[in-house]
């Protein structure tokens, strides 16, 4: 029994190695501290800058990853305070996605999707669009820099490319399960309904061979640190105590990637709700988390079996090769 569990739960992979964990915290972590001390609230926006702009770019390197930085922060613009944009700009970014996947890009587009998710919600006000998007710009840079100065940027070469078939069929489930995951936030879970999407966009990240088995980790992941959270926010509601707690955890989940997915999931869901608590409550952050956790956890494999089922009627070949990915 133990052992069943830890072979479901523990990777393959070592520790990220201590220098590339001081590396991404540096390029992740400075720009949104400084900025949320100076400018307040809005100046967690550059948390979504650093985040997407340094995942992006050590994937496949700084000009990719300031390239959809960049689109993902004007379609932020757009989706403030507009929830009729917010639905159209959703499929939008969908059908990118997959050309992207086609090109041997999708990773980097989906990792900055992810960030793109949060402006559907309200936590950031609709009335200071330049101030915001200067934060934006400056933090993405910043996040750019210290991925090339140190040597953490990927490759400009694609990926391995997705075949037309699967790139067709993967745009079209993500473009309406973006929709639809926008319209339900924004319905049904209030101020923070930017959970449902984002955690949509995160189950939906590429490889999508083991979909199930990684929804199951990421959900297990969110429930450990959501619990995390709400216990150091019943402790203290201080800001140093928020900024200090996502600074711990922040690095700590990276080293823990290659090695226990789940363990990640749980220190980064820790680490985002504390830099989201800056702007909003946390108690009502970690409750909806959870809630949007399962509710997209089954339109994710709902949407996941239709797509399957494409595949199969398309070309049978392209869930062969599925299953191979790792």
């Amino acid at each position: 029994m133990l052992q069943t569990l830890r072979d479901r739960f523990l990777d393959d992979g070592g520790p990220m190695p201590w220098r590339t964990v001081a590396v991404t915290c540096l390029a992740v972590m400075v720009p949104p501290i400084v900025a949320v001390l100076i400018f307040g609230r809005i100046g967690a926006v550059a948390f979504i800058a650093t985040l997407a702009a340094y995942l992006a770019a050590k994937d496949s390197g700084v000009l990719i990853g300031g390239l959809v930085t960049v689109v993902m922060g004007f379609a932020g613009l757009l989706t403030i305070g507009a929830p009729a944009m917010a639905l159209m700009i959703a499929p939008t970014l969908g059908v990118m996605a997959g050309v992207a996947g086609y090109y041997g890009f999708a990773l980097p587009v989906m990792r900055a999707l992810i960030t793109w998710t949060v402006f559907t919600g309200t936590i950031f006000p609709a009335d200071d669009k330049p101030m915001m998007f200067g934060i934006f710009l400056v933090a993405m840079l910043w996040a750019l820099g210290v991925s090339k100065l140190f040597g953490e940027s990927g490759s400009h070469d694609p990926k391995e490319r997705d075949s037309e078939a699967y790139a067709l069929v993967f745009g079209a489930m993500l473009a309406a399960g973006l929709a639809i995951s926008v319209w339900i936030g924004g319905h049904w879970f209030g101020d923070h309904g930017f959970w449902f999407p984002l955690t949509f966009v995160v189950l939906c990240v590429p490889p999508h061979g083991r979909v199930f088995g990684r929804t199951l980790k990421r959900t297990v992941g969110t429930l450990l640190g959501t619990i995390v959270a709400l216990g150091f926010a019943w402790l203290s509601d201080a800001t140093w105590v928020m900024i200090a707690l996502g600074a711990i955890c922040l690095p700590l989940g990276f080293r823990v990637l290659p090695a226990n997915y789940t363990l990640f999931t749980a220190l980064l869901t820790v680490s985002v709700l504390e830099v989201l608590a800056l702007v909003s409550d946390v108690d009502t952050l970690a409750w909806e988390r959870v809630a949007t956790m399962g509710a997209a956890a089954v339109m994710t494999a709902a949407l996941a079996g239709v797509g399957l089922l494409g595949l199969w009627l398309i070309r049978p070949e392209a869930i062969k090769a599925l299953q191979t990915q790792d």
